[in-house]
């Protein structure tokens, strides 16, 4: 149960730091604004994809409280990874296509979900 807060808590914080970060820039669907910028301040900093990690500690934690036994958590967590990653990847490319090397030496310096691990 402890854990479970503890990711609702952090997930509740990522969600809220960044789409607040993004402002107008942020969007349903995967594409960019006439006057998108990148955005590598607030949560950014530290990761490129915090929503994404919001998401993730919160099937993680809801798993962690309602999955019994825990191995069928393990086929949620692998359908939300594999759809994230499709994700991630038209969003990076969107991304290099409008930011070019900004954008590669953002990606190389700033982890994609983890803060602090590369």
């Amino acid at each position: 149960m402890a854990a479970s807060l503890l990711l609702f808590a952090a997930a509740s914080v990522l969600a809220w730091t960044s789409t607040r970060t993004l402002g107008r820039q942020w969007r349903l669907d995967a594409g960019l604004n006439a006057n998108h910028v990148l955005v590598r301040s607030g949560p950014y900093r530290l990761i490129r994809h915090p929503i994404y990690t919001s998401m993730f500690c919160t099937l993680l934690g809801t798993g962690l409280m309602l999955a019994t036994p825990l191995l069928l958590l393990l086929p949620s967590l692998l359908l939300f990874t594999i759809g994230t990653e499709i994700r991630v990847r038209v969003e990076d490319s969107l991304l290099a296509s409008r930011f070019g090397d900004q954008f590669q030496d953002y990606r190389r310096r700033v982890p994609a979900y983890i803060p602090f691990l590369k």
